[in-house]
């Protein structure tokens, strides 16, 4: 019993410790070579992702209006366009490292953005309780300039321009489908 209270304890610590982790990347106060290299990790990144995908769709979208296909599919051509500059740069020895971290901190703000539309939107109304909440969408651009700068060695603001055009990629795919599937 004894054990399994300390391992109780242990995973409790390290489980707040990653969280920290990530909040801290989120500042821009630490970079994703302090997540470790680890396959469950990035396991539990991406369902976290599903996850919080699958909650802004439900508590914000509840008309059905957005598809989780295609939020999970802009979410892999972003996932897909860091992979490629990796690889382009010669860093994808960081690959699973920059991939947990930029999944694990888009889960949080998601997650962030869902709770802060959620919370609002009965005091302040659905529009500007949205845009109050898209403002944290927004902040992912540098989190995740400041991720792919900190996994390429490259100055804060190659990796806001890397981070622009990937937002720039999923915006234009997401606008493509939602209009080709006729959901937008």
């Amino acid at each position: 019993m004894r054990l399994l209270r300390l391992v109780d304890r242990y995973c409790d610590r390290t489980l707040l410790l990653l969280l920290r982790t990530f909040l801290d990347i989120i500042a821009l106060r630490k970079g994703p070579e302090q997540i470790p290299h680890s396959w469950l990790l990035l396991t539990l990144a991406i369902a976290s992702m599903l996850v919080a995908s699958l909650c802004a769709l439900v508590l914000i979208d509840p008309a059905g209006e957005q598809s989780l296909s295609l939020s999970l599919l802009t979410n892999a051509v972003g996932i897909g366009f860091y992979a490629a500059v990796l690889v382009i740069t010669g860093y994808s020895r960081r690959m699973l490292q920059t991939l947990t971290t930029v999944l694990g901190c888009g889960a949080i703000l998601t997650m962030l953005f869902v709770a802060e539309f959620v919370f609002l939107r009965p005091f302040l109304g659905a529009g500007f309780a949205g845009v109050i909440a898209t403002l944290t969408i927004f902040w992912s651009v540098p989190v995740e300039g400041h991720i792919i700068a900190r996994a390429i060695d490259r100055h804060w603001f190659f990796g806001i321009a890397i981070a622009i055009a990937a937002f720039v990629l999923q915006f234009a795919f997401q606008s493509y489908a939602a209009q080709s599937l006729g959901t937008g």
